[in-house]
């Protein structure tokens, strides 16, 4: 009896240190951001942008968080670290009208604009469907679809009736979609997990044939370009651009995505 009372009672102790944790870590988090907010405002972009930053790297990561930091990198001319943001924060809501706009306005002024063929129809249509989702979106979308289908499926197996038919032709197409909309959802999830992009946030940065300032130098890249990381070497990372460009950079002038 007092043993299991005393067990109790630390579990609530436990329970209580730890709530009470979360609360001030996020009541800390927000007074972080409407400070951060506080100093773009009034044009501090520098000490804005530093608390924006300081909120990522303890994890925290949201739209506005990322639209805001974008903006402030934006107004103090840092292109590379503005497109950085930016791109964040379509990860999480590839819809987001803003972050799009200030994405384009930001790419428009990158020195190394690539001009690639456009893709065939169908193809150019799939890379869209793809992007308008974010993974946790497509994941929602599926389990949304399939308990509809599934409830459908139910009713109509309850209560047959004239509906009945109705009911499981609709069921049987969600369930068409499910697999439509998984296939997606693996093909966006192994692009994930296959490639490493980053964002050069450096004025310009040099490509060598290899990890060492005495191999050949191959181009220059200048700040903003987007590039996919193929290998790691520290302190060099190869990285290979949207044209098939492929070199070694020093990992320090490319933020990773």
């Amino acid at each position: 009896g007092n043993r299991e009372a005393i067990v109790k009672t630390v579990v609530r102790i436990i329970c209580f240190l730890t709530l009470t944790t979360v609360i001030r870590a996020n009541s800390y988090a927000d007074s972080l951001f409407l400070e951060a907010n506080h100093f773009y405002s009034n044009q501090y972009y520098s000490e804005a942008s530093d608390l924006y930053d300081q909120l990522i790297n303890q994890g925290y990561g949201h739209i506005n968080l990322y639209y805001n930091l974008g903006n402030a990198y934006y107004q103090q001319g840092h292109l590379g670290n503005a497109i950085w943001a930016y791109e964040k924060g379509l990860e999480l809501n590839p819809r987001d009208s803003d972050l799009k706009f200030n994405l384009t306005v930001a790419n428009a002024r990158i020195v190394d604009r690539v001009r690639v063929p456009e893709p065939f129809f169908l193809l150019k249509w799939y890379g869209a469907l793809k992007q308008s989702f974010s993974p946790s979106q497509w994941l929602m979308a599926i389990s949304s679809v399939l308990l509809g289908s599934a409830a459908l499926s139910t009713v109509a197996k309850l209560w047959e009736n004239r509906l009945s038919k109705i009911l499981m032709t609709v069921s049987s197409a969600g369930l068409m979609l499910v697999i439509l909309f998984s296939a997606v959802f693996a093909d966006i999830y192994f692009d994930i997990s296959d490639t490493e992009a980053g964002v050069v946030i450096a004025h310009e940065g040099r490509v060598y044939a290899a990890p060492s300032k005495s191999s050949n130098l191959l181009f220059v890249v200048h700040e903003g370009t987007k590039a996919e990381i193929s290998s790691r070497q520290y302190p060099w990372i190869e990285i290979e651009l949207i044209d098939g460009k492929k070199g070694w950079l020093d990992s320090n002038l490319l933020r990773p995505l």
